[in-house]
């Protein structure tokens, strides 16, 4: 789990390929909303897929003695309404198949409830340590029955386009603490960096309701990126995103963001 999350409960489901979590939010994973960001949305979700892994077997510290590791390759996400501080929320994740390289798992979210206020879709690859080069999904996980499970978000994963003719910048330097234990910038940096590129306007008039990342390239410590934002068709609740390494003007991400009213829970 990640150190900014406390888990309530943990239980495995279905011959443990659905697995939940439910989790309070905290005070240190809240906007100047007192709402979860979402950051913690989806660092919610992805400390609730890396418990799972761990019931199945395919953890990280499972597949590094074979030289391999999990690297996530495109999110999607959907929220209907950012929980508040104290909230209570359940996390249910299963994976959904595999589409050609990628392993692709769900998430749906609930309140206490029990009404569902996000959805999320995820493609990761299985790659090998030494090359970077990914291997076939199923040779590392490939449990009968799961491509029978719903989808939680039929989302489209083809790639991004990206911001082809940028209207403005969001700069950041990469610090110390953006590099998780790969050496890389953590996938969930990319999620602040992308939201804060959308700007201060919608950042605090709205809520991000659609999120999706394609990642692309690694981002390592020392140097600084820019995002560059364009709207779809002059719509300013609907943004194009690249993330771009400053030093080479190598694109390390995709985004796409859909910005609405905020929501409250009613």
């Amino acid at each position: 789990m990640t150190l900014s999350w406390v888990a309530d409960t943990l239980n495995p489901h279905v011959a443990d390929l659905i697995a939940d979590c439910t989790y309070t939010v905290q005070l240190f994973d809240t906007d100047i909303h007192g709402a979860l960001s979402p950051r913690g949305m989806w660092d919610c979700l992805q400390a609730t897929a890396g418990y799972h892994t761990q019931l199945l077997g395919v953890a990280p510290e499972d597949l590094r003695p074979q030289g391999l590791a999990w690297i996530l390759s495109r999110l999607r996400m959907k929220v209907d309404r950012y929980p508040t501080l104290g909230e209570k929320i359940a996390v249910r994740t299963w994976p959904t198949g595999v589409d050609r390289l990628f392993a692709l798992r769900d998430f749906s979210v609930s309140d206490a409830r029990g009404e569902q206020i996000a959805c999320a879709t995820s493609a990761w690859l299985a790659l090998k340590l030494d090359t970077l080069r990914p291997v076939r999904v199923q040779s590392v996980f490939n449990p009968p029955g799961m491509e029978s499970l719903p989808r939680a978000l039929d989302a489209d994963l083809a790639k991004l386009p990206g911001a082809a003719r940028p209207e403005r910048e969001w700069s950041s330097q990469v610090r110390f603490g953006d590099i998780d234990a790969n050496r890389h910038v953590a996938n969930s940096r990319y999620v602040e960096w992308v939201v804060e590129s959308a700007g201060l306007q919608l950042l605090e008039n709205g809520m991000a309701a659609e999120l999706g990342i394609d990642f692309l390239s690694e981002t390592p410590y020392g140097g600084d990126i820019v995002v560059r934002v364009e709207s779809e068709a002059g719509d300013p609740s609907r943004l194009s995103h690249s993330v771009v390494r400053t030093a080479d003007g190598v694109e390390a991400a995709r985004a796409r963001t859909v910005w609405a009213e905020r929501r409250t829970k009613a």
